[in-house]
C-alpha cells in the first residue's frame, strides 16, 4: 500500500516522524514537498516528488497530479495547514465542475482521504470548530467572533480580561495574542488584520494564481482558561474515531509555542469530545484536538482542531495505541476501533526540548524521542551539532535504556 504525504512547510516534525511508523505498518511512503524540506532526510521515505512552488496553484496542481498518477497512493496525508487548505480548494473546484489536472482515480483518492466535503471549514477554522463543539454540548471557553476593534473590546469586557485574540485560521501559536486590558485588545485586533487590503493586491494574487490561500479570516475573542494545555491525537475514518490517545503538555518552548515535553496516556473527557467532533464532521485521517485542562476542576475545554498529524502522533505505539496500524486496517477494509491506552509515558520531543535546553535534557527522567536510527534526519534536526553534551559518550540509546 502506498501513501503520499503533501508538505508545503519545512520542519513539520509531526508528519516527518510519522514516516517510520507508517513504513512499519506496511506502507510505502512518498512525499510531494520542496527540495529542502527536512522530510526528504528521513531514510524511511521511498520517493520524493518535486514541489518547486508552494504559492502558484497551477504549478502545485500539476506537481500533485504527476505524483498521484505515478505513485498511485491508497491515501493522501497533508503535512501542514497550507497543504490542507490547498487540497480542500482542489476538491471544491472539482465539485463546481472545473476541470482539473488530476485524473478521476487520483481525485477520488484525494476526496476519500479528506473526509466530508461539507465540513472542510468546520474543523479548519477555529471559530467553526468551537461553534460545532458547542452545538454538540461540549465545554469551550467563553467567547465569540469580532468584526471590529470596538466589537472585540465589548466581547473582552463581557468575558473579563485576560482574553486571547485568535485568527480563525492560524497554527503553531501564530495569530494568537494574550491581552490583559481593553487597550491591548484593540491593538491586537488591529495587528491581526490583513496587511494588504488594496484591490490591486487582490487582483495580483488572482493573476499569479496565489488567491487560494486565505489571508483574511475571523478574529475570535476567547476566555483565558486557568489551566494547562493538552491534546488528543486520533485516527478518524469516515466519521468514526478508530484510535486515539491523550497528551498533557508539561513543558513548552514558549507561551504559545510548540510542546517540548508531554505526558502521554488516556483521558476520558478528551476522548469523548474528539469522538463526537469526528462523528459530527465526518472526519477522515490523522487529526488532533487542542484542549485546556482547568486547574481548579480538571475539566477539559476544547480550543481547536488540527487536520494533520500533530507532534506526538507517531508516539502512540509507545503506550499501546498505534494510529498507523489503525489506518492500515481501515484501508484494507477492516476498520477496527482500538482500545484506549492502558499506561502512561513522559516524552521529551526532539528536537524541540533539545533546542530549548540541550544540556538540561541530560537530567530528563523519561524517553527522549531522538531519531537515532535515522542519521541524516538527526543531523538535520541538530544542525550537525554533536549530542555528547546532552547524552554523554555512550549516546542517547543508552540514555533511554537507563533505569
Amino acid at each position: 500500500m502506498n501513501i503520499l504525504i503533501v508538505s508545503f512547510e519545512d520542519e513539520r516534525w509531526g508528519v516527518i516522524r510519522l514516516v517510520k511508523p507508517l513504513t512499519e505498518a506496511g506502507f510505502a511512503v512518498a512525499a510531494l514537498c520542496p527540495a529542502g524540506d527536512a522530510l526528504t532526510q528521513t531514510r524511511y521515505l521511498c520517493r520524493r516528488y518535486a514541489l518547486d512552488s508552494v504559492k502558484n496553484s497551477r504549478r502545485i496542481e500539476l506537481a500533485l497530479a504527476e505524483a498521484l498518477r505515478d505513485w498511485k497512493p491508497a491515501f493522501v496525508i497533508p503535512g501542514d495547514e497550507r497543504a490542507v487548505v490547498f487540497l480542500h480548494v482542489l476538491v471544491r473546484r472539482a465539485k463546481t465542475g472545473e476541470r482539473l489536472a488530476l485524473d478521476a482515480h487520483s481525485l477520488a483518492t484525494l476526496m476519500n482521504s479528506l473526509g466530508d466535503f461539507d465540513h472542510y471549514d468546520t474543523l479548519l477554522m477555529k471559530s467553526e470548530t468551537v461553534a460545532l463543539a458547542r452545538q454538540c454540548g461540549m465545554r469551550t471557553p467563553e467567547g465569540g467572533s469580532a468584526v471590529s476593534a470596538e466589537d472585540a473590546v465589548r466581547l473582552a469586557e463581557r468575558i473579563g480580561c485576560p482574553v486571547y485574540l485568535k485568527q480563525s485560521f492560524s497554527w503553531a501559536g501564530r495569530g494568537v495574542i494574550r491581552c490583559h486590558t481593553p487597550a491591548e485588545v484593540a491593538s491586537a485586533f488591529a495587528s491581526l488584520q490583513p496587511r494588504h487590503q488594496n484591490p490591486l493586491y487582490t487582483a495580483a494574487r488572482r493573476l499569479l494564481r496565489r488567491d487560494w490561500y486565505p489571508v483574511s479570516t475571523r478574529v475570535d475573542v476567547q476566555q483565558s482558561v486557568d489551566g494547562f494545555p493538552a491534546f488528543y491525537a486520533a485516527l478518524a475514518w469516515k466519521g468514526k474515531m478508530l484510535a486515539g490517545f491523550a497528551g498533557f503538555v508539561e513543558r513548552a518552548s514558549s507561551a504559545n509555542g510548540p510542546s517540548c515535553v508531554v505526558r502521554l496516556g488516556a483521558h476520558e473527557e478528551m476522548a469523548s469530545a474528539s469522538c463526537a467532533l469526528i462523528a459530527a464532521a465526518g472526519a477522515t485521517g490523522f487529526i488532533g484536538f487542542d484542549f485546556m485542562i482547568e486547574h481548579a476542576t480538571g475539566k477539559a475545554f476544547l480550543l481547536e482542531c488540527n487536520l494533520r498529524p500533530v507532534q506526538a502522533t507517531h508516539l502512540g505505539s509507545r503506550i499501546g495505541v498505534n494510529l498507523c496500524e489503525a489506518l492500515a486496517d481501515a484501508i484494507r477494509g477492516v476498520p477496527t476501533p482500538h482500545p484506549p491506552p492502558k499506561r502512561e509515558e513522559t516524552v521529551a520531543l526532539f528536537p524541540q526540548e533539545w533546542r530549548r535546553d540541550p544540556v538540561g535534557l541530560a537530567d530528563f527522567r523519561g524517553f527522549v524521542d531522538a531519531p537515532l536510527d535515522d542519521p541524516a534526519l538527526l543531523a538535520r534536526m541538530t544542525g550537525g551539532k554533536p549530542l555528547s553534551a546532552t547524552f554523554g559518550a555512550e549516546g542517547a540509546d543508552q540514555f533511554n535504556a537507563r533505569d
